[in-house]
């Protein structure tokens, strides 16, 4: 196609170079017959003065001499003179006039100049002379000026030529890198997201065309599951070098009917024609294994695990768009399973989905429309029984469902990253309650507010904390922040500047769900923190088990200067059995169960704490 659209191109050229070399003939051939005009009149203009006095006097033999020596002048066909009655005077015709005349038949439209001037003497008419010169030499000239203009418009086409073919070299190369930097992933150098829903595409429209002889089409998605640790810890550029060696695994174990394409930072997809969901499980166990083998880093070898989605056409879904959206509906389910493994999609996980879909976007509206609501979940000093604080907590009393539970919406809100909104206004409406309990009489309450992993990647999350201290007025000894394990540990460098820095404006620190996680002595010695939150799991087995874990944490937490509250009491027995092992607080459905912030105040008032 681009051939045809360079000789195209060249013909183009050659026609706009012969209609500017006929407009430049036409402007000389009127050029030299203007010449030619001016000089047949200058030329008849001495004849005439030099035959007047032959015209005066009747001679006819020296105006005919004179008109004869007109013969050397090459370009003249005839000289006729005329007296003033109009009758022939004299006359002078060209002996090669005959021989012109055959090439002007030839070209016609050059024909004659002739030219008329009177003849006087004194002011007196004496009658006229006509010269007739032939064109034959603007013939010539425009023969030379067509050989030159053809000559300079041959080199204008070959150099044109020259030109376009080395553009079209380069523009072809152009093409070429284009249509590889469109179709193929910088980092590993497999088919990018375009390229593979495309080559999907057709893959699909071949296997309809076929019907159930082409078998089917399997689609796995790849997620790698430690990736975000590598950027986080190497650098990006180890990062890179781990995908580029991802991709060559991943190359290296599939067929050539097969494709492996890039389609996200950490996500990769692989299409291949299998016979049935077995071979296709089987390409996927294969997938398992040659990424559990470790890769080597710059900084050490790594484990580059995955979770894979796999779906099947037509047995899953009738279309491209819904084998990708079935795939990763698996690929979800893989990760939520403990990851490192593959998932099959089922039907079920539509309805999942789909379900998961709505929650999120009743989430928003209920957002949208205020709908949540904080509940608070009284803290008691074991030793004395009187309540000292408050963990908020978020409801949503959903208008047809009831209260949906929070393990069921906040890793909805995880996901979607709705959880720094409500995060950010749980926060403020914390400690506006608080103030609010304190100018009711109430005692001074310490409120806990839970963070999320979210929360503590925004930037302007300390700013949060502070404007909320600001706006509300309560003392910054008066909010505690409690804080995961395993949040922690995601970026270690980040949280404890973020705990000194909140630390520093006098804000409390807890660690939630202590002896879950998997932080170590050297760690927690580093964290500038104030308590240590014993989880309901060791709490639920006590006295008869669970002892043992729940001395050693707070013997440990003694040992560094914190204090200890358990959660999740809900037998008197537990509470003893705590209050005798030296746990400063508790909080459980026993001693209080979450409640709205008016019950709260309430609740003061009934136990009668001292403001």
């Amino acid at each position: 196609m681009t051939r045809t659209m360079g000789v195209g191109q060249l013909v183009g050229v050659a026609l706009a170079l012969l209609f500017a070399g006929a407009i430049l003939l036409a402007y000389e051939w009127v050029s030299l017959r203007a010449a030619l005009v001016d000089e047949t009149q200058m030329q008849a203009a001495i004849v005439a003065d030099n035959v007047a006095g032959s015209l005066m006097f009747g001679d006819r033999q020296a105006a005919g001499e004179m008109l004869v020596s007109l013969r050397k002048a090459d370009h003249l066909r005839s000289a006729a003179l005329y007296g003033r009655d109009g009758a022939l005077f004299a006359r002078f015709t060209s002996p090669t006039r005959g021989a012109r005349e055959g090439l002007e038949e030839l070209v016609p439209a050059l024909g004659e100049v002739a030219v008329t001037h009177p003849v006087a003497y004194r002011g007196q008419a004496l009658g006229r002379l006509e010269l007739v010169t032939g064109t034959d030499r603007i013939l010539t000239g425009m023969l030379r000026y067509a050989g030159l203009l053809a000559l300079a418009s041959l080199g204008g086409v070959l150099v044109v030529a020259a030109v376009m073919r080395r553009t079209r070299i380069r523009v072809a190369a152009a093409e070429q890198e284009l249509n590889y930097l469109a179709n193929t992933d910088p980092v590993t150098g497999l088919a990018n997201r375009r390229a593979t829903y495309r080559w999907l595409e057709q893959a699909i429209e071949a296997r309809r065309k076929t019907g159930d002889q082409g078998g089917q089409l399997a689609v796995l998605l790849i997620d790698l599951d430690n990736f975000k640790v590598v950027n986080d810890t190497a650098g990006h550029a180890a990062g890179d070098v781990l995908l580029r060696q991802v991709a060559s695994a991943l190359a290296s174990i599939m067929r050539s009917t097969d494709l492996v394409g890039r389609i996200g930072g950490d996500e990769f997809a692989v299409i291949a024609p299998v016979a049935d969901g077995d071979a296709a499980a089987v390409i996927g166990q294969k997938i398992l294994t040659v990424l559990r083998t470790p890769f080597l880093l710059e900084t050490g070898e790594v484990f580059a695990t995955a979770s894979l989605g796999l779906c099947l056409f037509p047995q899953d879904a009738p279309g491209m768009t819904e084998m990708l959206s079935s795939a990763d509906a698996a690929l979800y389910r893989a990760k939520n399973a403990g990851r490192n493994r593959l998932a099959s999609f089922v039907p079920e996980m539509t309805l999942a989905t789909q379900r998961r879909a709505l929650l999120e976007a009743e989430l928003r509206r209920a957002i949208e429309q205020h709908a949540l609501v904080p509940y608070y979940q009284p803290q008691f000093d074991c030793r004395t029984g009187a309540m000292v604080g408050v963990e908020a907590l978020l409801r949503w009393p959903h208008p047809q469902r009831g209260f949906v539970p929070p393990m069921e919406f906040i890793p909805v809100a995880e996901d979607t990253g709705l959880i720094v909104e409500l995060g950010r206004w749980v926060l403020q409406r914390a400690c506006d309650d608080a103030v609010a309990w304190d100018r009711a009489g109430a005692p001074p309450l310490t409120v806990a507010v839970n963070v999320s992993a979210r929360q503590l990647k925004e930037k302007c999350f300390l700013d949060d904390v502070l404007t909320a201290l600001h706006r509300s007025g309560l003392p910054p000894d008066r909010l505690e922040l409690e804080l995961t394990e395993s949040l922690l540990m995601e970026d270690m460098e980040g949280a404890v500047a973020f705990m000194h820095a909140v630390r520093a404006a006098g804000v409390r620190l807890s660690i939630d769900d202590f002896g879950t996680g998997y932080s170590s002595l050297a760690y927690l010695q580093s964290f500038p923190i104030n308590q240590l939150k014993v989880d309901r799991t060791f709490v639920q087995s006590l006295p008869v088990a669970g002892h043992t874990i729940a001395t050693a944490v707070i013997a440990l937490a003694r040992g560094f200067g914190l204090s200890v509250i358990a959660e999740g009491v809900e037998r008197p027995e537990q509470l003893e059995w705590l209050r005798a092992a030296g746990c400063d607080y508790a909080q459980g459905f026993l001693l209080g169960r979450p409640m709205p912030a008016a019950d709260v105040l309430a609740l003061t008032v009934a136990r009668g704490e001292p403001a």
